[in-house]
């Protein structure tokens, strides 16, 4: 397993190579001057397009289904930051000039090796809003053919998977699924909202 092969030597605090950071200078509702801080995937021409009501997007998450429909296909992937694999619906960021379908089907297709048949998107939202002015469309649509781990590239250690309803219940007890995928998991497969009530 790929995880007990990771060691972590150092983690630094230091400048990014793939995001940006900024500090957002602005007043409250009583004048009083405030920070905000932030991570952003653009430069900041583009934040500041965004703070002015310019909607972008980063790329997509794919929620794909056969033909009855009693299956999805996950990935689970190995994060280095939560340090262990991880459940999520398939995702990737759009390359330069890609239209938000074209990203979908590509990425569908380098992590589980399946062709995408889209029929619905929705419209790009924020990924983690406290945190980041990220956001992804989620494309919604059929899948064929055979997985494979081919088209991955080597820094990719993903497991594609199909996940019935019983498997969707155990992965929301038992395993590390991202926030996302968790609550289109429950919605697609009709579970329960919460897995523990007070």
């Amino acid at each position: 397993m790929w995880r007990t092969s990771l060691k972590i030597k150092e983690v630094l605090e230091t400048p990014l190579q793939y995001l940006h950071t900024f500090r957002i200078q602005y007043e409250d509702k009583e004048g009083k001057g405030k920070k905000w801080e932030l991570v952003s995937r653009g430069d900041q021409d583009r934040l500041e397009e965004e703070l002015q009501g310019k909607r972008f997007t980063d790329g997509s998450m794919i929620v794909a289904w056969d033909e009855t429909k009693e299956h999805v296909v996950l990935v689970k992937d190995f994060r280095v930051v939560a340090g262990h694999d991880v459940y999520s619906f398939p995702a990737g960021l759009q390359d330069q000039g890609e239209s938000v379908l074209e990203a979908a089907t590509r990425e569908f297709k380098e992590e589980t090796g399946l062709d995408l048949h889209p029929e619905g998107i929705d419209q790009a939202r924020y990924t983690s809003v406290g945190l980041t002015n990220e956001r992804v469309n989620v494309v919604y649509g059929r899948f064929s053919g055979e997985f494979s781990t081919a088209f991955q590239e080597s820094s990719e250690r993903i497991v594609p998977l199909l996940v019935n309803k019983e498997e969707a219940q155990r992965l929301l007890l038992e395993e590390d699924v991202t926030i996302r995928t968790a609550f289109i998991l429950r919605a697609f497969f009709n579970l329960p909202l919460y897995t523990h009530t007070v």
